[in-house]
């Protein structure tokens, strides 16, 4: 083959690459397993769309995401995909249409179990959908957090030492909620609440639908939490 013909095979070859690379080759969903590979980007948008099942998600990953996929039907099979835009890497991980297959005649299995990275900051999406979760974010470098929980059971652990303070919303819909809330971290909720039951007992009342921890009055770092509760149970817990 002549040295003509390798360029162009070559040249073709990158142009694919830059067409569907970081989905791709960056973002490789092989089998049951997630790697998305740690690039240049500076921070992370990462948005998860969860149907149906059990999620878990923590700190920790040599990547900048890894984990892993179970479940019983192909179309539950999750879409993966990564771009960089400028120094943002976005992140999207969402669930196949199994959940409108008419699974009422079989069981369904289907977990997710994911790390994100503990080294660049992240603004995270998660939409939970009909499931039972854990989400053990401390560690995290979180710009903003916004949780969708559907229906199911639900542990939110925000416990840990935060070096940067961030917004978080949460529309809780049905279904029992924990958040777990840091101790030396300064946090304010805002609750609004529709026929659900709310447990600030750990918290102090500051104004009509507003409530402080202890640490929140001399803190320079603090969590805000805007609350929406629809019909379940929500309770706040002051880390050990």
């Amino acid at each position: 083959m002549n040295k003509l013909l390798w360029t162009a095979l070559l040249t073709g070859f990158l142009v694919v690459i830059g067409i569907y690379g970081y989905n791709n080759w960056f973002a490789k969903a092989s089998g049951n397993e997630i790697s998305i590979e740690k690039d240049k980007a500076k921070a992370l948008d990462v948005d998860i769309d969860f149907g149906v099942g059990n999620l878990y998600i923590e700190g920790g990953s040599p990547e900048w995401i890894s984990g892993e996929f179970s479940y019983n039907h192909k179309r539950l099979e999750p879409k993966v995909s990564y771009k960089k835009r400028q120094d943002v890497g976005n992140v999207k991980i969402k669930q196949g249409s199994g959940t409108r297959l008419g699974f009422n005649k079989r069981k369904v299995d289907n977990e997710w179990d994911l790390q994100l990275t503990n080294d660049i900051p992240i603004d995270l999406n998660v939409d939970m959908g009909v499931s039972k979760s854990r989400l053990k974010l401390q560690g995290l470098q979180l710009n903003s957090l916004s949780i969708d929980a559907g229906v199911g059971e639900s542990v939110i652990d925000l416990s840990g030492d935060w070096k940067k303070g961030f917004r978080a919303k949460m529309d809780l819909g049905v279904g029992d909620v924990t958040i777990i809330l840091p101790r030396e971290v300064g946090v304010r909720v805002n609750a609004s609440k529709g026929i659900g039951r709310v447990d600030l007992k750990d918290l102090t009342k500051q104004n009509e639908g507003v409530y402080v921890n202890d640490a929140y009055a001399g803190a320079d770092v603090i969590i805000d939490i805007s609350l929406d509760i629809g019909v379940g149970d929500v309770k706040f817990k002051i880390a050990e």
